[in-house]
């Protein structure tokens, strides 16, 4: 199965992005855990070397960021341990790694978005446990290209958007049946920026033929609160949902959630390849694109 690129985690929300952009115009291979477990080195070089790519998209990750709270080994043997298997398969063949991080890596406490030059100091084990997969994939191999992500969603798999437009349709479907409504309660005092899995995918496109290594953020511009988000999201869905703000004290999480963890894209900049939008205009896209195949789908 020789191609030029593979994708780990295929058939997650970033993976199969990945995967429908680049199979425009490359041989793309995708594995998932149907096809290994990336905590098996063994197992990890033989799949790499008989795939031979050039590249690695390294999607595969313990995203379940309460899950990791409370499976810490589960995490670090997936997101730290799993990551160094790809990069010594990578450097065995001699691809190049994408390997994609997040903004959990920060302490969340700053007053300005981080850029890549400031001091990690992550509060939660899936911070902590991405954070060591950078550094041993950046320990491992050289020819590598760390990218952070953030707020994800997209088209597959489970995400805020989605879970939105969901509770948004039930409550209009509630409200028009004459059903007493409650609001919906969504946290205004954790800020970051949404960002579109597709447009992940066409910044790494961007990023790749020139050849750049090291660490870099790769956020929508601008920021928000999820209740700001929230409300953009009934906007454009044209929803007429009864929405109020709360704190994170009333809904306590396993895993403590960043206040803020807005990234500014300082490197992308500096090499003149940024592409990532602005994240309301991401999401006008994204909704213009899906949004009546999503509310046909609830």
């Amino acid at each position: 199965m020789a191609c030029d690129i593979l994708v780990t985690g295929c058939r997650g929300q970033l993976g199969r992005d990945l995967m429908a952009l680049f199979s425009a115009d490359h041989s793309v291979c995708g594995v998932d855990l149907e096809e290994f477990d990336i905590r098996d080195r063994e197992r990890t070089l033989e799949v790499i070397q008989e795939a031979d790519p050039g590249i690695v998209l390294h999607a595969a990750a313990y995203t379940d960021v309460d899950g990791c709270e409370e499976n810490r080994e589960l995490a670090m043997a997936v997101n730290a341990d799993g990551a160094e298997n790809v990069a010594l398969a990578c450097r065995k063949v001699g691809a190049r790694i994408v390997y994609y991080s997040t903004d959990y890596v920060f302490d969340g406490n700053a007053d300005r978005p981080y850029t890549e030059d400031d001091q990690t100091d992550p509060q939660t084990v899936y911070g902590q446990s991405k954070l060591a997969g950078e550094q041993v994939v950046q320990g491992v191999l050289d020819d590598c290209v760390i990218l952070r992500i953030a707020w994800l969603y997209g088209r597959h798999g489970r995400n805020f958007v989605k879970t939105m437009i969901k509770l948004g349709f039930q409550q209009r479907h509630d409200l028009h049946g004459g059903r007493e409504i409650a609001p919906l309660k969504v946290v205004d005092d954790q800020f970051g920026a949404p960002c579109w899995t597709m447009d992940i995918a066409r910044q790494t496109r961007a990023i790749l033929p020139r050849q750049l290594t090291g660490l870099f953020h790769a956020t929508s511009e601008g920021e928000t609160s999820w209740y700001g988000f929230t409300q953009a999201i009934f906007a454009t869905m044209n929803l007429d949902v009864v929405v109020e703000p709360c704190t994170s004290d009333e809904f306590p999480r396993p895993a403590p959630r960043p206040k803020r963890s807005t990234l500014t894209n300082q490197r992308l900049n500096e090499a003149g390849l940024n592409i990532m939008p602005d994240w309301k205009t991401s999401l006008e896209s994204f909704l213009h694109d899906h949004g009546k195949e999503l509310a046909c789908e609830l």
